[in-house]
C-alpha cells in the first residue's frame, strides 16, 4: 500500500477547500450585514469597537488622536441597540462631547462604511458617515467588559 505525502493532491485539494471555507467565513463575518469592529470617525480622528453584547449592538471608543480627549477612552457610547432592518440597529447614542444621550440610529451601508444618526425628541437629527479601520477586516477587540 502506497502512503501518501503531505503535498500529494487528494490533500491539497482537501486543504485548500478548508482553508476557501475559513476565508469565506471570514470574509461573510466581515461584510455580511454585522458592523463589528473597529470603526473610524474621520472628523475626530477617533476609533470605536463595535461588538456584541448579549445579543445586541454596543460601541466604546477605544482610541483618541488628541492627548487631551484620552479620558475618554473606553466610554461606551452606544449601548444594547437592537436590530430594526437587515443592516439597521436602533437605541440610545451617547454623545462625549455635550454629554447628552440621543435616539440613535445606526446603518452599515457597506462592509467598510456606516452611519450613525442622532436625534433629540425624534425631530432635531444629526448624521455621519464612519469608515472601517484597516478595510474589510473585521475586527472583534470589543467584548462585554464595560
Amino acid at each position: 500500500m502506497k502512503r501518501r505525502g503531505v503535498f500529494d493532491l487528494p490533500w491539497r485539494r482537501g486543504f485548500a477547500v478548508a482553508l476557501l471555507t475559513i476565508a469565506g467565513a471570514s470574509a461573510a463575518h466581515a461584510g455580511g450585514g454585522e458592523p463589528y469592529g473597529i470603526w473610524l470617525r474621520p472628523e475626530a480622528g477617533q476609533q470605536f469597537s463595535f461588538y456584541d453584547c448579549g445579543g445586541l449592538l454596543c460601541a466604546k471608543l477605544v482610541s483618541v488622536r488628541n492627548a487631551e480627549e484620552q479620558h475618554a477612552v473606553g466610554t461606551v457610547i452606544l449601548r444594547g441597540a437592537s436590530k430594526s432592518g437587515a443592516r439597521e440597529w436602533r437605541g440610545k447614542l451617547y454623545n462625549t462631547k455635550d454629554g447628552n444621550v440621543y435616539d440613535g440610529v445606526i446603518t452599515l451601508k457597506s462592509a467598510n462604511e456606516l452611519t450613525l444618526k442622532g436625534c433629540l425628541w425624534g425631530v432635531i437629527c444629526k448624521g455621519e458617515t464612519w469608515r472601517r479601520a484597516g478595510g474589510a477586516k473585521a475586527q472583534d477587540s470589543g467584548g462585554a467588559e464595560e
